[in-house]
């Protein structure tokens, strides 16, 4: 008996590692009771005096369990405490006070209330209720508070939506049936032959993993997000190229949450009963309209579909955001189906975090890496396959270039991968030459095309005023310029590296633990092996990496980086996130394993165990997603 147990565990040895450490990672996250916070408004210049008979302000609450009140408050004098207290009619049922060494004088704070400790107090819903602040000190009109624009206190509640115990049972419950139901599937059920093949292995997991990024990145929260959604409903209604302001009529209800980039649950749950009205309100999106309408097309494509279906504007986002993230999916899946090395490598850097959440958004991004990595997978392709490109291959291949080319203009370099495809895999060398320079001049001219079109924009986003006296300083100057990007590289090297790989996600606002990071390094090494040897192609590879990074530099010291003391002062580019070079990671990965092309067996991949720990590791970075709005 004890053999056999011990048998098991070693048989089951990763299972068990991963249960242990979805049980661990767990039970370290969710540290408090859930709570999510509603943010009213933003703070105005606005301010109302606090006199010794105190101000009183009419409250409503969207939950019964009250957690804290947040307030701003700019006190002149620091004499004595200032006393809150929240009243039911006449009955106090909450008093406290908020201490002078709580705020500096002078300064502007946001001070927390704790509602009867960690415990929080009941409310009814919906019901008014009376905010009191009282300042004691001798001295009227001594301390102000901050209104919002609609010239009420400026204050944030926040509820107790679950206890501790509840959500940490219920996220190790529900990752250990997943992982338990995948393990089943492929090592156990009848599918266990299909699921042997590694591209429906990543099938499979893909498809929980966008739906829950999907459904628990909160409402809007993607990076810049709420301007993707307006774009992509501009694009389906025929709002190709954006007026020069870079404003764009929309339904005034399409996007109802005011602080985008803090939304969070609750945000939803308010919101989850409009539906999209007639009357049109003019937003501005102009870093979107620098995107070419051809990237909206899986995210109109999508919003179209769900429109037909319901009106209700958060269900038309996210059922946008699982359909997208699904398309995109079956496009990558194919890619790892055809790619004949490099499979497992090109589907772990596929389930990394941060290209999961960038797939499950309506961000262009997603669609831009899936297009790139179908390219890359169609030549590889065509370098192992015996036979020659066939015309329906031809359509394909023109097809990629041209949304290539269409996506943000720093990859169009990558589009040059199709010059590794023999020429006599097109019928002849003469053909191969002949279908290499179309593919060109479609790459070129189409960037190059949409680089005049979007530079008219230029001049209104941050930084973009300036951009012709930054390239004339690149052209003048060009050890300056490349003491400029040096510098940013090697200031930023592992922010980058962490963002590209895990986060923060969200609006870059939500932080992901470290030790996440460390895990995906660790099987990053362990099954992208760098078993390779340096010939031409893999040369040739590496130049077009090395000039896409190159170029996502220069783009962001264009368009983003001010020039406030002129554009000689300029000593770092900025914008540049971790995120824009996913496109280029699995592309240098699988360069190392070229060598193995023309090896029979090169395409059979057995080995599930990198999948399971991918999707192990991606849950416990949605606990660690839903674990940070319980502060």
């Amino acid at each position: 008996m004890f053999k056999t147990v011990i048998d098991i565990l070693r048989k089951y040895s990763l299972f068990f590692l991963l249960v242990i450490g979805i049980i661990s990672f767990n039970l370290y996250t969710f540290k408090g009771d859930y709570r999510v916070s509603e943010n009213v408004g933003g703070v105005s210049n606005y301010t109302k005096v606090i006199n010794d008979k105190g101000i009183k302000e009419n409250i409503k609450f969207d939950s019964s369990d009250l957690y804290s009140l947040g307030i701003w408050l700019k006190m002149n004098t620091l004499e004595d405490d200032i006393k809150v207290k929240l009243l039911d009619g006449s009955k106090t049922i909450y008093s406290g006070n908020i201490p002078k060494n709580d705020i500096k004088a002078g300064e502007a704070k946001e001070v927390t209330l704790r509602l009867n400790g960690e415990k929080g107090i009941k409310v009814q819903k919906n019901k008014s209720y009376t905010l009191v602040i009282k300042d004691s000190s001798k001295r009227r009109y001594s301390s102000l508070v901050y209104l919002n624009n609609q010239k009420k206190l400026w204050h944030k509640t926040t509820y107790k939506l679950l206890d501790s115990k509840t959500i940490k049972s219920a996220a190790i419950l529900i990752e250990i049936i997943i992982l338990s139901f995948l393990v089943y599937l492929i090592k156990f059920s009848h599918y266990q032959k299909r699921l042997s093949k590694f591209e429906n292995q990543f099938l499979l997991v893909s498809i929980f993993l966008i739906i829950g990024y999907a459904l628990f990145i909160p409402v809007y929260r993607a990076p810049d997000e709420a301007q993707h959604f307006a774009r992509a409903y501009g694009v389906l209604h025929g709002i190709f190229l954006v007026d020069s302001s870079g404003n764009i009529n929309i339904p005034n209800n399409l996007i109802p949450v005011v602080d985008v980039v803090n939304s969070n649950y609750i945000d939803t749950i308010k919101n989850l009963h409009i539906t999209l009205n007639s009357q049109l309100s003019s937003t501005n999106i102009i870093n979107m309209a620098l995107y070419t309408p051809q990237s909206y097309v899986l995210q109109s494509l999508s919003i179209g579909i769900i429109s037909i279906v319901t009106k209700n504007v958060l269900l038309i986002f996210y059922g946008s955001r699982i359909l997208v993230g699904i398309l995109c999916t079956l496009i990558i899946y194919y890619s790892i189906k055809y790619i004949p090395v490099g499979k497992e490598v090109l589907a772990i850097c596929s389930l990394l975090p941060m290209n999961v959440a960038e797939r499950a958004s309506l961000s262009a991004d997603g669609f831009t890496y899936t297009v790139v990595i179908a390219l890359f997978s169609f030549v590889i392709y065509s370098l192992k396959n015996e036979n020659n490109i066939t015309n329906k291959m031809k359509v394909m291949m023109y097809i990629l270039v041209f949304f290539l080319a269409s996506c943000k203009v720093i990859y169009f370099i990558l589009g040059f991968l199709i010059l590794l495809i023999p020429n006599k895999k097109f019928g002849s060398k003469l053909k191969g030459v002949w279908h290499k320079l179309i593919s060109v001049i479609i790459l070129m001219g189409v960037s190059v095309g949409w680089l005049k079109i979007a530079s008219r924009y230029l001049v209104n986003t941050n930084g973009g005023a300036s951009s012709s006296e930054k390239v004339m300083f690149m052209l003048k100057h060009p050890f300056n310029y490349i003491e400029i990007m040096n510098n940013t590289l090697w200031k930023n090297i592992f922010a980058h590296i962490e963002q590209m790989i895990v986060g923060p996600l969200g609006a870059l606002n939500i932080e992901i633990n470290s030790g996440i990071l460390i895990l995906l390094l660790i099987v990053l090494v362990r099954y992208c092996v760098f078993d390779f040897k340096l010939n031409l192609r893999v040369l040739f590879i590496w130049i077009l990496c090395l000039a896409n990074v190159l170029l996502i530099y220069t783009s962001l010291y264009v368009q983003w980086t001010p020039a406030l003391n002129g554009v000689s002062q300029i000593t770092e580019i900025i914008g540049i996130q971790g995120r824009y070079f996913l496109p280029i990671l699995p592309i240098m990965m699988v360069s190392f394993q070229l060598n193995k092309i023309n090896n029979k067996d090169v395409s059979i991949v057995n080995d599930w165990r990198s999948i399971v720990s991918l999707l192990v590791i991606n849950m416990m970075v949605l606990s660690n997603v839903i674990g940070f709005f319980a502060i």
